[in-house]
Formats: C-alpha cells, structure tokens, sequence
C-alpha cells in the first residue's frame, strides 16, 4: 500500500485520539479568544485554520528532517535491508498506536514518556503566547503545538524516515496532517459532542483494528518480496 495513502488513514483513523489528546488543547485555545471573536464562527474559524496551518507546518518541517536522516542512513547501509527493517519497524509502531486508540495497551506512551521531556522544555515558550490575540500568534502557537508528544506522530514519522529524503519525508508528514484535520477542525464547532464520541469503545476499537491492519500489512510486505 502506497506509504502517503497509509498515514493519510492512520492520521484519518487516528482522530479518535486526536480528539481526546486535542480536546484541551481547542478548548484551551477557545476561552483564550477575545468574546467577540469566540461568538463569531467565521472569526474563530479563521483562528482554527491557523493553529491547524501551523500544526501540519510542523509535521511537515520535522517529516523533511526525519526523511533527510533516512536518505543519509540509507546510503552507509545496505539499503534492501534497512528499507525492509524500517517498513517492519514503521508497521510495529503502527500496530502499537492501533492497540493504544482500541484501549488494549498502552506500549505507544513510552515514546510519548520519551518525547514528553523535550515538550516540558518548550510548554513555557507557548504558554508566553496565550491568549492569542492574532492570527500571527495562532499561527506561531500551531506550530510549537505540532511538537506535542503523539504516538500517533511518532507512527507516521516512521514512514517519514523510510522516505529516504526530505522531500519524501515532509510530504509523509503532509498526508499525515492532511488525515488528522477533519478531527480537529471538526472540534472547533463541536468539542463538546466530538469529545464525548471519542470515548465511545466500539469507535476507538473500530478506528484501532483498522490501524493495526495497515500496520499488519506495512510489515508483511517486506516478508512477501
């Protein structure tokens, strides 16, 4: 399965933790606008598309790093097998964010203990930002909020890395943010209803096999060539 169509799913299937991970981030965001802003749903849509522009920004920008390391691996290794140990270890990463969302194991949050460490050094520089009052601001704090730590971002930078180059690296990282916008712009409207959905077990297990089984698929592939 093409690797792009494959996080764009996983980032797509993936909203169920989007919004439960997210929810206080929007809310957060919300109160923080000024009332006439917050009783306009043009303004604040306008707001919203700017957090989530500067969110996938991120993605994109750390896709493009990850890709360039993957390109750089793979020419001092003997590329068949780093490709087909990557793709394996990529579909693992996948396999354990699809257990995390159905609620069967929580494996993902050591990458995300992991990542937690660098995201306490950057919380102060957005909490310097808020309230937002422009859409300058909203934009600089989607981009910080795209270093949240996220097993789901951690999954999809797995393929990101197999890219092989930047450029392949940020545009993984692109269908990625591309798969997690429903969600969340969704939320802006209706955090309240989307929230409680997200909770819901036949969702989250729904949303988690099917992740599962493209990782299940990201891993067989190489095993079958």
């Amino acid at each position: 399965m093409d690797i792009l169509f494959s996080v764009f799913l996983m980032g797509l299937l993936g909203g169920v933790h989007c919004l439960g991970m997210c929810g206080g981030v929007v809310a957060l965001l919300n109160a923080g606008l000024d009332e006439d802003i917050r009783l306009n749903k043009a303004k604040t849509s306008y707001f919203h598309f700017y957090y989530n522009f500067g969110r996938v920004l991120s993605y994109v920008i750390i896709g493009a790093l990850f890709g360039l390391v993957g390109d750089l691996l793979s020419k001092s290794l003997e590329f068949d097998f780093f490709d087909s140990v990557l793709r394996m270890l990529s579909g693992l990463l996948m396999v354990m964010v699809g257990l995390y969302i159905a609620n069967w194991s929580s494996s993902i949050q050591i990458l995300e203990r992991i990542g937690s460490k660098l995201w306490v050094k950057i919380q102060p520089i957005t909490q310097k930002l808020l309230p937002i009052k422009s859409l300058k601001s909203a934009l600089i704090v989607g981009l910080f909020w795209g270093l949240m730590p996220c097993g789901l971002v951690y999954g999809a930078l797995g393929f990101a890395i197999l890219s092989s180059s930047a450029f392949n690296g940020g545009m993984v990282m692109l269908a990625f943010g591309i798969g997690t916008l429903p969600s969340l712009l969704l939320m802006a409207g209706f955090s309240t209803q989307l929230g409680y959905l997200s909770k819901k077990p036949l969702i989250r297990k729904v949303s988690g096999v099917l992740i599962i089984l493209l990782g299940v698929i990201a891993i067989w592939t190489p095993l079958m060539v």
